[in-house]
């Protein structure tokens, strides 16, 4: 949405080979909205075009941020506005295309990669979390919904509730996308399919 042609026609040669599970349809804002499972912005120039003060804008359709700026500050800011997810603009296509395949699915995606390479180890910190709320957690990150984790857990929703609670407290966190971002930043976000060439689409591809 609203990017230059020289953004729009790179994009799409990277997406090329990947046709099959992909396909790029540009649109502009103030024109009729394109039939597409999810829409691409870039962050930075969103919150210029709309001139939103205070109270975060939120979304009323499957947003995805798109943007260089993949500081924590970014990503949280693109999350409490209702985004179904944060895409860095750095990434390859493969990791690109497989992020959005994720995110058409419901899962809450948030891959900030920057290209750079971690100079330093970062401190080795107690974990706060019980293994059950590390798994709950994990759950929420993956886009499941209270009624789902008390499915494949095998819990009472209310036993999930509690859970939750506890892990929210335990990480000085307020609200889900919060708890997400909180569980990106920490390696929490593993797919059950960890291998992109794996995944299969058995309907029409993802339109961008």
């Amino acid at each position: 949405m609203d990017e230059s042609e020289l953004v729009v026609q790179g994009i799409r040669a990277m997406l090329e080979p990947h046709a099959a599970f992909v396909t790029l349809v540009p649109h502009r804002a103030e024109g009729a909205a394109a039939l597409c499972d999810l829409t691409l912005y870039e962050p930075s120039a969103h919150r210029r075009t709309t001139g939103v003060r205070g109270v975060p804008q939120r979304f009323p359709t499957r947003m995805v941020a798109f943007g260089w700026d993949c500081s924590p500050q970014a990503v949280s800011t693109e999350m409490s506005r209702g985004a179904a997810g944060f895409v860095s603009k750095w990434l390859p296509a493969r990791r690109l295309v497989w992020n959005l395949l994720q995110i058409s699915e419901g899962r809450v995606v948030v891959d900030a990669w920057s290209g750079q390479q971690e100079t330093t180890q970062p401190a080795v910190e107690k974990w706060p979390l019980t293994q059950r709320e590390t798994e709950v957690l994990s759950m929420i990150a993956s886009g499941r919904a209270n009624r789902e984790i008390a499915e494949e857990t095998n819990l009472s929703i209310n036993s999930v509730k509690s859970y939750i609670r506890g892990a929210y407290a335990k990480i000085e966190v307020s609200s889900r996308s919060q708890a997400v971002l909180w569980a990106i930043q920490h390696g929490l976000l593993v797919s059950a399919e960890s291998d992109p060439t794996s995944h299969r689409v058995s309907a029409q591809p993802v339109r961008a």
